[in-house]
């Protein structure tokens, strides 16, 4: 699978700061489109009805100065795990209510929940300053499968925004 984050040169500012937020911070946008909910230490798993697509949401608090210094974001590390019958479809950026950047047509799953890969990094094509926070968008399809295996579901640990000067 290519992530079109990869396309990217290097940016080769240090890095100023990582601002996290825990993945029970994660929101499905139509909770009738979920079976069941389960929230824990680690993270929250959602269980998606069949046939359906859902968008989950996450917002995160950003500075939008260090030091004095004007912080763009420059990647998202989203951590999760999912099955090949729960892919992710879309990561969404928003600055406030404005598109950053969409990556859609990823069709990613795996376990993705611990370290960063090629799966969960998804670098700006041009880094970006926010002044209205972060809202972190995902769609995670649920299709059928007369089989029922694996289960559908997705768990979010967590998620982690780059900033460089």
């Amino acid at each position: 699978m290519k992530i079109a984050a990869s396309r990217v040169p290097p940016d080769n500012s240090p890095v100023k700061a990582l601002v996290s937020v825990h993945g029970n911070a994660f929101e499905p946008e139509y909770l009738n489109r979920i079976e069941e909910i389960s929230r824990k230490g680690w993270g929250a798993t959602f269980w998606g009805k069949d046939s359906t697509t859902n968008w989950f949401h996450a917002p995160l608090s950003v500075p939008s100065q260090l030091d004095g210094a004007n912080l763009k974001l420059s990647r998202l590390y989203l951590f999760y795990h999912n099955t090949s019958r729960s892919p992710i479809l879309s990561v969404h950026l928003y600055a406030g209510a404005k598109l950053v950047q969409a990556f859609d047509k990823l069709g990613s799953y795996g376990e993705h929940a611990s370290r960063p890969d090629n799966f969960n990094t998804f670098r700006l094509d041009k880094p970006v300053e926010l002044k209205h926070g972060l809202g972190i968008s995902v769609n995670v399809a649920f299709p059928a499968d007369p089989s029922e295996k694996p289960p559908r579901w997705i768990l979010f640990t967590s998620a982690t925004a780059e900033f460089r000067a």
